[in-house]
């Protein structure tokens, strides 16, 4: 016996030193990515050399993973550090950060006198999304002075819009105006008509080349299903034209008759964006409009729009000899210049043509698939770190370390050994930031218990479900053996979102799994505790219950209506518009609802224009969000007829987010309506999505947005005006507490 128990003493300090060596070895291959991390990232987004156009960013994060993963000393990583980057980052340098070296910027000088500088400029961050790909995007990326135009997504349009399409839905329009053109390009300038059905975009257009006053005409038929008309001039690239004497009609039984007559000749003398049927402008950056009295057609003032595009944004830009000095770990320090030259052919200096041609030829080696591979998630980390340290904009508001987060993150993709191990890595890191547009999808699927559950009263409680062997109003004591709200918590810690939608979506998912199987709760029903073993699904979950969830419009009461706006069309709210703008109160419920119908709403809600919450861009040209500025704007909803006399109510909760959040922003500020329920999430601005090298695509919110009063939005949305704290007895009952509280405040 005392034999066996020293041998057993003896290999348990054996295991002990060699799991502290594997943790060891782990941490030392963290850093040395994460040093590797930080340079990847200074120069894909910064650095505006040619040659660091010319390669793939995702192949080059698992090549660099591949090279850097086993070094042992700061030496031989600084010297591989330099081998892999230099080629594509003139003028860079790494020394030990105990031993600086002088940077000499004259190194970057280019024998044209007359060369221009080159630099990036971020509007939030171009990131090549699929989302964006056919339509506009509020993101972008240029490099100043060696920057291509995008002819889908950097053309200014002048036009008009209209969704009241009640005189035009089924008809055929048409559209004229006399045009003349200077120094311009075949179609760089375009008369246009466009029309938005419920899935789809479509534009109908026509060229604008003549260099003297000429009429150009368009027409098209509108379907019934269009749900938005616009029409007006698309101007891009080196151009200049006047336009002058529009005319949009429609054909009446055979008959033209003028359809707009406000500002079609631009005598108004200017254009008044605010007003709602004037002309509006899009992406005016590269463009400068003016209604002058110097070229008219007719009348006294036509419309000259000049396009002149540098590739410059904004105004500001890191000057000449400006570099990132930064430490990027293992006691190394990176410099990495901001702003290059060119004589309008090459950024200068140029690469070695072997050293280049040889790190091409690795990059052409690797292979990119979706299936889990070590080196690939650990890539996949690099860049989504990297987008997120520099251009994620509440990092203010938010208390985390992201520093800390990068090498935790890595440590824990070291230890994954299957995809869906990985995809929980990647949650918690992007739960860090509290983004409720901050998850990744394409990822695995979930197998979900039948059943819904809320906090109420401090207990996890089921509110609906499709198992026989459990009750609404059953309380969830434990699962697979944990106390609930551990289990909950755990679930929270891979959700990313202020802590209302956290909980919220947490619920959602509790007692879900990645594997198929069961689950094994412990309930408390009557005050007595029994087990249950439950199957897992991949089927939907059952549906909150609510007496009217399956219907759209419905008059619940003598003069008191109910707007689902779940299941509500926009052309059932137009049947009903009449009888809800003289009920005594509408009751609109807006939960977990991502609907626009929002947005139709209001118009009948008011009697001036309204405006939403600005817009806040960030316009980045340093590293780490240094002296980051904004790019704001915002827009209006005028009045629309009939104006509603009804008293508005709205039941909100934390499945209220982003475009939703808009509205509820316009109804709080202007005091539209009256809310009842929960807080909302507290998250808007538009999603600035990225595909990964791994397979996943990370989503996140990419502008800020405040409220209309400047006080914080992120994380803490809208509270209601009458907070309802639900009850287990209502829930077993059967009764929807927050229909309640509308209902008595609509009786008033």
């Amino acid at each position: 016996m005392k034999y066996f128990s020293k041998i057993s003493v003896v290999l348990i300090i054996f295991i002990g030193s060699f799991c502290v060596a594997c943790q060891s070895d782990i941490s030392r291959r963290a850093q040395n990515i994460e040093a590797f991390a930080r340079l990847y990232g200074y120069a894909r987004w910064f650095h505006p050399s040619d040659e660091a156009q010319e390669i793939d960013w995702d192949k080059f994060a698992v090549l660099g993973v591949q090279k850097v993963e086993n070094i042992k000393s700061t030496e031989e990583l600084r010297d591989t550090l330099y081998q892999l980057f230099s080629p594509i980052v003139q003028g860079l340098q790494i020394y030990k950060t105990n031993k600086p070296e002088r940077f000499n910027s004259d190194i970057l000088l280019s024998p044209d006198s007359n060369a221009k500088p080159v630099v990036w400029q971020h509007l939030g961050i171009d990131l090549k999304n699929e989302l964006y790909a056919n339509g506009y995007s509020p993101y972008k990326s240029v490099r100043v002075n060696k920057n291509e135009f995008n002819r889908s997504t950097d053309a200014t349009i002048v036009c008009k819009i209209f969704t009241d399409l009640s005189h035009l839905r089924g008809k055929e329009v048409k559209l004229s105006g006399y045009f003349k053109t200077k120094n311009q390009k075949e179609e760089n300038v375009k008369l246009f008509i466009q029309y938005h059905l419920p899935n789809d975009n479509i534009i109908h257009d026509v060229s604008v080349d003549s260099q003297d006053w000429d009429k150009q005409e368009l027409t098209t038929t509108i379907p019934e299903d269009a749900t938005l008309v616009a029409y007006g001039l698309w101007i891009v690239g080196d151009s200049e034209v006047w336009a002058d004497d529009f005319e949009f009609s429609v054909d009446n039984r055979g008959k033209w008759e003028v359809f707009d007559t406000v500002n079609m000749g631009f005598e108004n003398g200017q254009i008044d964006v605010s007003q709602a049927n004037d002309w509006k402008t899009l992406n005016m950056q590269y463009c400068t409009l003016e209604v002058t009295d110097k070229n008219a057609h007719s009348g006294k003032y036509s419309l000259n729009l000049q396009f002149n595009f540098s590739g410059k944004i904004f105004d500001q830009m890191p000057q000449f000899g400006e570099v990132i000095n930064e430490p990027i770990g293992r006691n190394l320090t990176c410099v990495v210049p901001l702003t290059l030259l060119t004589n309008d052919s090459v950024t200068y200096p140029t690469s070695e043509s072997s050293s280049l041609q040889s790190l091409k030829t690795e990059l052409a080696k690797i292979e990119l698939k979706p299936a889990f591979n070590m080196q690939t998630n650990l890539a996949s980390v690099i860049i989504a770190w990297n987008v997120l340290q520099h251009f994620f904009p509440y990092f203010d508001v938010i208390d985390t370390d992201w520093n800390k987060v990068l090498g935790e993150t890595l440590k824990s993709a070291f230890t994954d050994n299957r995809r869906k191990d990985f995809f929980i890595t990647l949650s918690q890191m992007i739960a860090q930031i509290d983004d409720g547009h901050g998850w990744f999808y394409n990822p695995e699927r979930w197998y979900h218990l039948p059943i819904r559950t809320e906090f109420i009263e401090n207990q996890i409680v089921i509110t609906a479900s499709n198992n026989t062997g459990l009750k609404i109003g059953d309380i969830i004591k434990r699962i697979d053996g944990k106390p609930a709200m551990r289990a909950l918590n755990e679930k929270e810690g891979i959700i990313s979102g202020s802590p209302q939608l956290r909980r919220h979506r947490a619920l959602n998912i509790l007692g879900s799994k990645l594997d198929s199987g069961e689950t094994q709760l412990v309930i408390e029903r009557d005050g007595n505790e029994q087990s249950i073993t439950i199957p897992n699904l991949l089927s939907h979950k059952p549906g909150a219950e609510n007496k009217y969830r399956n219907e759209t419009i419905v008059e619940i009461e003598p003069g008191i209506y109910y707007v689902n706006m779940s299941r509500t069309q926009v052309h059932q709210f137009d049947e009903k518009v009449d009888e809800l703008a003289n009920a005594k109160a509408v009751i609109y419920d807006q939960r977990n609802v991502y609907s626009e119908m929002q947005h139709h709403i209001i118009p009948h809600l008011i009697s001036e224009p309204v405006n939403s919450p600005w817009w806040n861009v960030p316009q980045t040209i340093y590293p780490n969000r240094k002296e980051v500025e904004f790019s704001k704007s915002n827009w209006s909803i005028h009045p629309k007829q009939p104006l509603f006399k009804s008293k508005a109510i709205i039941i909100t909760n934390p499945g209220m987010v982003s475009s939703a959040e808009t509205a509820l922003g316009i109804i709080d500020h202007y005091n539209l309506a009256t809310t009842v329920g929960e807080p909302t999430a507290g998250c808007n601005g538009n999603v600035n999505p990225m595909q990964l090298p791994c397979g996943y695509n990370l989503a996140w919110t990419g502008m800020k947005v405040l409220k209309q009063d400047g006080n914080q939005h992120y994380l803490i949305g809208y509270e209601p005006d009458y907070p309802v704290n639900k009850t287990i007895q209502a829930i077993k009952e059967g009764r929807d507490e927050y229909l309640e509280k509308a209902l008595e405040i609509a009786r008033r």
